[in-house]
């Protein structure tokens, strides 16, 4: 996902250095780029949250648990722990690149506005 972004927004470059283009076609594609990746990000979110969660509870678990069953918590406990991490850089990424998205979204109209 991050490399197709990145892809994306090296197009968005190339195509805003251009000088002339059919300005409103590309802000419109790009939109509906947009709404896929809002898609996507919503996904995430959702899937991020349910982790934090999950380490949250795991947490609770972990401190009132005792005896043999101890080390299978704590194992439990950095797994979801590091999905979490994880799923965290993901959507972070993520949300960064579609914001940047929202410039170049912008950019394209102000362009297909003065011409």
């Amino acid at each position: 996902m991050n490399k197709q972004l990145q892809k994306l927004k090296k197009e968005l470059n190339e195509l805003l250095s251009a000088d002339s283009a059919d300005w409103q076609a590309e802000a419109e594609e790009l939109l509906v780029k947009i709404r896929f990746y809002q898609h996507e990000r919503l996904v995430h979110l959702i899937v991020t949250m349910t982790m934090c969660l999950l380490t949250i509870i795991l947490t609770g678990v972990l401190f009132t648990t005792t005896g043999d069953v101890l080390v299978a918590v704590m194992l439990l406990f950095v797994m979801i722990l590091a999905l979490t991490a994880a799923y965290l850089t993901h959507y972070f990424k993520l949300e960064n690149h579609v914001q940047s998205l929202y410039n170049y979204y912008y950019k394209l109209q102000e362009k297909a506005r003065k011409k």
